[in-house]
């Protein structure tokens, strides 16, 4: 019998207690010497291509060399919980009304089961609606959104703000979609707070960053440092440490990111186990997970912190 196929060696450095498993874990039911670890991911053809309706049987998790149970698994079946956060700094004043029909559009593709909410930044954060499925008011929020009176474009404080009060009580799909045209402040909250706030809740992150005057003016001045400017490169930071995508586009060009991101949602995959030997406060673990078709490459986020 064929071995299955080693896709992703991932270092942890993890603090567990039992309470943190007590707070975020409902189940199945929690065991009171360690923690389940939840880790969504996605699966991917040679073509690059979503593969959906894989079961748990086709997954394997080895901890430190020790094949180890699947305790938990979502497949695509399971709705998908998403906050669209629109930067409304001065910056975006010129395409607003064009970030507003491609979030109307992304409210399209929702299915009955799944759940968005609308959250705009600038200088501070205003959520224009709660978690729901009723389209009309998402799109009446999305509508609601204004360019703000003051300088300022706050995305970090955003996230936490949203993930803490809306995403870090459920388990399930969940994915924080930022339109911006990059140029995010990060004021005195830094990238890895961020970062640890997505990864406790398992929350991809899909920066959309979409150009502007503001954002070509950046990009020239980074073609003469020959890097990309700081803000963007945090933003491309965050979504390939959730397993997230991070997109540039023209305003014009967004509905396709919104299509591809849900696409992306619909097909990812939760699967959890518990971890052995968590009675030091740090350490660290190599975990090989694996799926038993050769053609096909699992991407998932890199590091685990608690």
């Amino acid at each position: 019998m064929k071995r299955k196929l080693l896709l992703s060696t991932l270092s942890l450095i993890l603090l567990s207690t039992v309470a943190f498993a007590q707070e975020t874990v409902e189940e199945p039911p929690i065991k009171v010497d360690t923690f389940l670890l939840t880790m969504p991911l996605v699966v991917k053809d040679k073509m690059g291509r979503n593969v959906s309706g894989l079961k748990k049987e086709d997954f394997s998790i080895v901890e430190n060399g020790v094949k180890q149970n699947i305790e938990y698994f979502f497949n695509e079946e399971s709705p998908m919980n998403v906050a669209i956060l629109i930067d409304t700094s001065g910056s975006t004043r010129e395409v607003l009304g064009k970030i507003q029909k491609a979030a109307r559009e992304f409210v399209k593709v929702l299915r009955p089961e799944d759940k968005a909410m609308i959250v705009s930044f600038d200088y501070r954060t205003l959520f224009l609606s709660d978690l729901t499925s009723n389209k009309k008011t998402l799109a009446e929020a999305v509508n609601r959104t204004r360019i703000a009176d003051q300088a300022g474009s706050d995305m970090n404080a955003a996230i936490i703000q949203m993930v803490s009060s809306h995403f870090n009580s459920f388990k399930g799909r969940k994915a924080v979609i930022v339109l911006s045209d990059g140029m995010v402040i990060r004021r005195d909250i830094s990238t890895q707070q961020t970062l640890e706030t997505l990864q406790k809740a398992d929350t991809l992150f899909y920066p959309i960053v979409f150009r502007t005057k503001f954002y070509a003016e950046a990009m020239q001045r980074a073609e003469n440092n020959k890097r990309k400017p700081l803000p963007m490169e945090m933003l491309e930071f965050l979504a390939n440490e959730t397993t997230g995508r991070f997109y540039e586009k023209d305003a014009a060009d967004l509905k396709d990111a919104f299509q591809s991101i849900a696409e992306e949602l619909k097909k990812q995959y939760l699967i959890g186990f518990y971890p052995q030997g968590t009675d030091t406060e740090y350490f660290q673990k190599t975990i090989r997970i694996a799926v038993d078709r050769k053609d096909l490459r699992i991407e998932t986020k890199k590091r685990w912190q608690f």
